[in-house]
């Protein structure tokens, strides 16, 4: 049946949830974003979010919190080690903190009422003072190299006569035409009109101020359709206050990361070189067009961040490789390529570096520790954990972990993560769900996963693979997938489970699988291939190749010709080769459908789709859809349901065949 959820406020016998962690501790955890680093890199900053639970909360007309509500705080902390200090008093929403150039005050954006407000927080005491920007709601945020000014991304406000065309054609839209791109703008820390920094026409994505104040460089779009500020990026540089740039690349592609030597003689960004989202070479090129180098060229890597050292010839990189994160220090010109030392059981996040690059704070976990704030201390290689944002995670029950490796019927070379329930008896298989991730320009890392927190501590092991087309193994792997989605996948996975079958470490007769997104619609497919796994559980899932290119926010255009080679419109057969929908005719697993019905990513009707496919040819389904909520779900209360409803549907039916 097909329910939607308003509000939780009471849990059925049946999805009564005693073990630890349950799906209410799963949805209470805290969540760690926004690093920041000062110049000088004796400070670090990072937001704090924490979801709150009322049991006692009562329905009221309108209300569809469900006794949920969200308080978050700016934390400040030496990246010495120390006791972290909050900066700000609860509020709804704080983000985006950002060091003054001297390390003496501190900018951050704050949800007030209806509108995003930018303040300024003198670090020596004081209250955060409001600088005013008018009707522009601010976002990404950055001191100008002066600190005399604070620049921010924002859309320009909705002028009169653009208000009244809507009113006249009571809200009209010309269809590809509603993107409001973002502008360059600052404002003086002293108070006044906020004035664009850059006037050109084109959507910015991320820009980074020269050394000396007067040159931008930047990316840019042709728009902020999510399509175009993703995949259709260019590098450019352009005069402070000017209204034209001068692009650095002709063919625009994914890019990331702009940023300028300490010298102010170079510029550097990532971007993939004949991929879709693989950000696989390191540009370093004059900003005046003169030449360019790859620095990574001595490695076939997925990049995630870069800084500048300090000499404007090195650069440290962040880079995923396969299941780890590795950190290197790479020559400017490609040369050399030197290992930094890093311990082997972290994982690393989103990065940032002081000015000099001689301190990196970045979000680190391991696979029984969520994302914590942590400083990588270049010169000593070492890293030191600032603040421990979830300790209530060192009492669950967390079993074992392993890499994996395997060998498909093509011979290609398959890697996954394996962890073990601590439940686990000596001499019995246990039971195996397959999560594979989504993407599928993505990888599984020994990082922590609420997954397999969650089903472990139920009595599952689970195996996340690393099937080709997963990033962190070089471009020819993330590329094999290409022209052939779905089958290469299945085909990879499915010799992954065999081969845990055959060295006992999974039970044959007891075999579950589910995944979201990307990792949706390989469970899609191999339910209409396979009908060895007792239950599946389908989130957010894509089920038609063709439906989900007309109605996705990113997946056609480019994404398209890369993953299938080519469109509907011109190569159909290579849609309906990797379109789950033309199988689902043969499933017969039992099958939990949960969508999002505000989906851009993946619309809510692929939903709708498989729900109606499996019920009309008699199979057992059942379909939850939430509201409001998008591709990555927001509200806890439907969190902590459809983490309820997957466990009890995989215990109900590993139950019944027992």
């Amino acid at each position: 049946m097909v329910r939607t959820l308003v509000l939780l406020l009471a849990i059925s016998p049946a999805l009564a949830d005693e073990v630890h962690p349950t799906a209410l501790e799963i949805a209470r955890m805290r969540a760690v974003s926004d690093p920041a680093i000062s110049a000088d890199g004796r400070l670090a900053a990072y937001v704090v979010s924490e979801p709150r639970f009322d049991a006692q909360a009562k329905p009221k007309e309108g209300d569809t919190t469900a006794g949920w509500s969200k308080v978050a705080r700016i934390y400040v902390v030496p990246t010495a080690g120390g006791t972290p200090k909050a900066m700000t008093w609860e509020a709804e929403s704080v983000s985006g903190p950002t060091f003054s150039p001297d390390g003496r005050s501190l900018a951050f954006l704050r949800k007030e009422g209806e509108k995003t407000r930018l303040r300024l927080l003198p670090l020596d005491g004081g209250e955060a003072r409001l600088l005013d920007t008018g009707k522009l709601e601010p976002a990404t945020l950055a001191f100008t190299p002066d600190g005399s000014g604070i620049a921010f991304l924002a859309e320009a406000p909705e002028t009169d006569e653009e208000k009244a065309a809507k009113f006249k054609t009571g809200g009209a839209e010309h269809f590809g035409h509603e993107w409001k791109p973002a502008r360059l703008w600052t404002v003086p820390i002293d108070g006044g009109e906020a004035v664009r920094a850059f006037r050109g026409p084109q959507h910015v994505v991320e820009y980074s101020f020269s050394p000396d104040g007067k040159r931008l460089a930047l990316v840019l779009a042709s728009s902020s359709d999510p399509y175009e500020a993703s995949s259709l990026l260019k590098p450019a540089i352009a005069e402070v206050g000017s209204d034209s740039a001068r692009f650095l690349d002709d063919k625009a592609v994914t890019v990331q990361g702009i940023a300028w030597s300490p010298d102010g003689k170079k510029v550097a960004w990532m971007k993939g070189v004949d991929t879709l989202s693989l950000l696989n070479h390191l540009v370093v090129a004059d900003p005046d067009g003169l030449g360019r180098t790859n620095a990574a060229a001595k490695l076939d890597p997925t990049l995630q961040a870069f800084a500048w050292r300090a000499d404007s010839s090195s650069l440290v990189a962040l880079v995923g490789e396969r299941t780890r994160s590795r950190l290197v220090e790479l020559a400017a010109d490609g040369s050399r390529v030197r290992d930094l030392a890093l311990p082997a059981e972290r994982v690393l996040g989103p990065m940032v570096a002081d000015k000099t690059a001689s301190r990196l704070l970045t979000f680190s976990s391991t696979w029984t520790e969520p994302a914590n704030p942590s400083c990588y201390d270049v010169q000593a290689g070492k890293l030191l954990v600032l603040a421990d944002v979830n300790p209530d995670t060192k009492s669950w029950p967390h079993g074992s972990i392993e890499v994996v490796s395997w060998t498909d019927r093509e011979g290609a070379k398959i890697e996954g993560v394996l962890t073990t329930s601590a439940l686990a008896r000596p001499g019995v298989k246990p039971p195996l769900v397959v999560m594979p991730h989504g993407g599928p320009d993505s990888m599984t890392t020994l990082g922590f996963s609420i997954w397999t927190s969650y089903f472990g501590a139920r009595g599952y092991s689970v195996f996340r693979p690393n099937y080709r087309g997963s990033t962190g193994y070089g471009r020819e792997f993330y590329a094999a997938n290409r022209g052939r989605l779905g089958p290469i996948e299945f085909m990879d996975i499915e010799s992954g489970v065999d081969s845990l079958i055959a060295s006992g470490k999974a039970d044959p007769s007891r075999l579950f699988y589910g995944g979201w997104s990307w990792g949706g619609y390989l469970t899609v497919w191999t339910i209409g291939h396979t009908s060895r796994y007792r239950a599946a559980v389908a989130g957010a899932a894509v089920v038609d190749t063709v439906f989900q290119y007309v109605t996705s926010d990113i997946n056609h255009g480019v994404a398209a010709e890369w993953e299938f080679k080519g469109n509907p419109w011109k190569q159909l057969d290579h849609f309906d080769a990797s379109s789950p929908m033309r199988s689902l005719g043969k499933v017969v697993t039992p099958t939990l459908v949960i969508h999002g019905e505000s989906d851009d990513r993946v619309p809510f009707a692929n939903g709708r789709m498989l729900y109606r496919a499996i019920s009309d040819i008699g199979g057992e389904v059942e379909f939850y859809a939430y509201p409001r909520e998008p591709h990555g779900f927001k509200e806890k209360a439907h969190i902590v349901d459809f983490l309820q409803h997957w466990a009890e549907w995989y215990r109900a039916h590993d139950a019944a065949g027992r």
